[in-house]
């Protein structure tokens, strides 16, 4: 169960289609080979013979055919050899296919195991083994994954630890905090446990991302209960009115977030979904565990006769300057947002077009690049002249495939563009042809098993004569069937059922960079979907048409979820900000934001992929979570008290910023590239979001103020 196939060369092969070279000539060939070879004997018998149509000499044919032979023989030394014989590759298949469940593993560890017992350095001091291919790509890949997860979660733990600490000013805060929002990741990963028995690609960080956000409530409702615990109020007290005043808006705040990952769950890509899945239910037990443990955690632990920071944090210092900066000049901030807001919109037309990542390079495992499979491949691709995966088409019957095969080509060379494809292949073309055609073949070469053997052969020239003498086929040449064909060419056509024949191996031309997307998708236009003349639609799959699957899924699904995920948030917003134009306020803050966000991205050239995309309507549900603070706590402080509202709140509402920042900045240590982008777009939207809720609304609540007071008669 370890290995399907090993196979190191085609000297089996060859001999295979050695000692059946004269069926596999071209029929036209063995033709004019015979009619030329007739024409020469008849030249030697009269001189005065003249050939009026001027045909090729036996001598012309013959070398013709050996090099018609020498290009199907890529490999004359039996191995797979390249480099002038410097690099010899071993190509192995593990069972079940690379989509099969730890495809690889075991196969990469016997692989490993046999490395080191060989000794290679016994046979040279330079002599190198590395492992390569697309289920190496696949195990570096998740290997990679497994330890950006760590390092990312270790990373977003520490800095959340210490940025609560700096804040709160002792240690003590951290189980406050901390506590409910662990609570919210176990439960999301118990469930997922429960939902889907495995995290894939997408999740595999939702621990570190769902810390970042979930501490968000805990941090807010906390800060306020510190708020009154400075005010000399018991901690049952504090606990009251903490509650109370922080529920509507970490409820909005948690209802958002949970409602944004939610929407994810409407995509049809499986990954996105169950990202989705994980997130919203992650956001809704932390905020459960943050108004009923987090309370209970006080009355048992807080045992402080008075409260006092010794140190005023950071955020102090930056809620004070917002204060300041929307109270005392609210109609330059609104002028420079407005202006921002205007430079966010004007390259949107072009980056919304086509904002997709169509560099794969960018996406993959940089130490997979650098040092890895990746750059191993480099060297072993030239070996073999086509990729070892190509696309597949399997026909409904085997007289399709040559249909199939038609138009195929056909279609790529009335696309605009280069051609795409180099080659179709199918199990016919490693035989002599069909039965008709290999009759005729046989007949043909009878014949010239008969002229060799004739007296007049003699008349020949003697190096025409020698080269006969090689070509002449052995007395037991016999026809060639789909059972008489070597295993290893074989295998690929052959179904798991033992259906031969109907598959089809599509293979880019070698000049086509699969690294570009658009490569890929114009292959998926040419074989996604062939229609036949009788009807009969074929699909086909690889690596081209599931990333155009995945490019029409994002294109399909973005703007739904974006959708669904901005619709949620405003109802909750109207539901619970009790103001149409506090809601509105609210929302078009956020939307704000989330439009800073999209041009910021737009002008540093960060493109989306099937990761990233996400971000968007992810940042509307976190994003909301400012707004709603700042809002609230001014609706609690009332009219001409902006400033006390950002001072008293900023802070909190920066900080829970700042705790999500580091749970996507976690992920910008990753060594896979699509999960840093992830973490740049997601960073991109806080510090969007946050700047639009703790400057941009106060300066738009003092303005709205001032005008009021300046319109209202004397």
């Amino acid at each position: 169960d370890t290995i399907e196939s090993a196979v190191y060369g085609v000297r089996a092969e060859r001999r295979f289609f050695l000692s059946h070279k004269w069926l596999y000539a071209p029929l036209s060939e063995l033709e004019a080979l015979r009619d030329a070879l007739r024409a020469e004997i008849r030249k030697k018998k009269n001189p005065l013979y003249v050939d009026l149509l001027d045909e090729d000499s036996p001598k012309e044919i013959v070398e013709r055919m050996r090099k018609h032979a020498d290009g199907f023989d890529p490999f004359p030394t039996g191995y797979f050899e390249g480099d002038h014989g410097r690099i010899v590759v071993i190509v192995c298949r593990p069972p079940g296919g690379l989509f099969a469940e730890r495809a690889g593993e075991k196969l990469e560890k016997a692989a490993e195991r046999l490395i080191r017992d060989a000794h290679p350095e016994s046979y040279h001091p330079k002599m190198q083994v590395g492992l390569t291919g697309d289920v190496m790509s696949q195990l570096e890949e998740r290997h990679a994954l497994e330890g950006d997860l760590v390092m990312a979660t270790a990373v977003c733990v520490t800095l959340v630890c210490l940025v609560v600490i700096v804040f709160y000013g002792r240690f003590r805060a951290i189980p406050f905090v901390g506590i409910p929002a662990l609570m919210g990741v176990a439960f999301a990963f118990g469930m997922a446990e429960l939902l889907f028995g495995y995290l894939n690609a997408s999740t595999a960080f939702m621990g570190s991302i769902v810390v970042g956000n979930g501490i968000n409530f805990p941090i807010i409702q906390l800060a306020r209960y510190e708020e009154e615990r400075r005010g000399n109020k018991s901690p049952r007290e504090s606990a009251s009115i903490a509650l109370a005043a922080t529920i509507r808006p970490t409820a909005v705040a948690a209802l958002g977030a949970a409602v944004a990952y939610a929407s994810l769950i409407v995509t049809r890509f499986r990954g996105f979904s169950q990202f989705g899945t994980i997130g919203g239910l992650g956001m809704v037990a932390a905020w459960v565990a943050t108004v009923t443990v987090l309370p209970a955690l006080w009355a048992a632990f807080d045992k402080r006769e008075r409260t006092a920071r010794r140190f005023a944090p950071p955020v102090t210092a930056f809620s004070d300057l917002v204060a300041r900066l929307a109270t005392q000049a609210p109609k330059s901030c609104l002028v420079v947002f407005g202006l921002l807001t205007v430079v966010s919109i004007v390259p949107l037309k072009r980056y919304l077009h086509d904002p997709f990542e169509y560099d794969f390079r960018n996406l993959r495992n940089r130490r997979s690049l650098e040092s890895g499979a990746a750059l191993l491949a480099e060297r072993v691709d030239p070996i073999f002249g086509k990729t070892l995966t190509p696309a597949v088409i399997i026909a409904d019957r085997r007289a399709h495939t040559a249909e199939i095969r038609k138009k195929v080509l056909d279609r790529d060379k009335s696309l605009p563009g280069p051609q795409l494809i180099g080659q179709v292949t199918t199990l016919d073309d490693f035989l002599p042809g069909d039965a008709a055609t290999q009759r005729q073949k046989l007949a043909v070469l009878r014949e010239l098993d008969e002229i060799i053997d004739s007296p007049a052969a003699q008349l020949a020239d003697d190096d025409v004569r020698k080269d006969l003498t090689k070509l002449r086929p052995p007395d037991d040449l016999a026809m060639v069937g789909d059972d008489d064909v070597p295993i290893e060419v074989k295998r690929p056509f052959v179904e798991n059922d033992g259906t031969v024949g109907r598959v089809l191996l599509v293979y880019h031309d070698e000049h086509v960079s699969v690294w570009d997307g658009r490569n890929l998708m114009r292959i998926a236009d040419i074989i996604g979907e062939i229609p036949l003349d009788d009807g009969t639609i074929v699909r086909s799959s690889g690596h081209a048409v599931i990333f155009a699957a995945m490019i029409r899924s994002i294109v399909h699904d973005a703007p739904l979820a974006t959708g669904a995920s901005l619709l949620a948030v405003s109802l909750l917003v109207i539901a619970l900000a009790r103001s149409r134009a506090g809601a509105g306020l609210v929302v078009g803050t956020l939307v704000a934001g989330v439009l800073w966000m999209l041009g910021t991205a737009a002008w540093i050239g960060v493109r989306t992929n099937f990761l990233n995309f996400i971000a968007l309507p992810i940042t509307f549900g976190i994003g909301v979570d400012y707004g709603i603070n700042i809002y609230l706590r001014y609706r609690l402080e009332g009219r001409g008290r902006v400033g006390r509202a950002v001072r008293a709140t900023g802070g909190a509402v920066a900080l829970c910023s700042l705790t999500t920042i580091i749970g996507y900045a976690a992920l910008l240590v990753a060594d896979n590239q699509a999960l840093r982008s992830f973490g740049e777009m997601a960073i991109l939207g806080e510090v969007a979001c946050l700047s639009a809720a703790v400057v941009g609304m106060p300066a738009f609540l003092v303005w709205r103020e001032r005008r009021a007071r300046l319109e209202r008669p004397a």
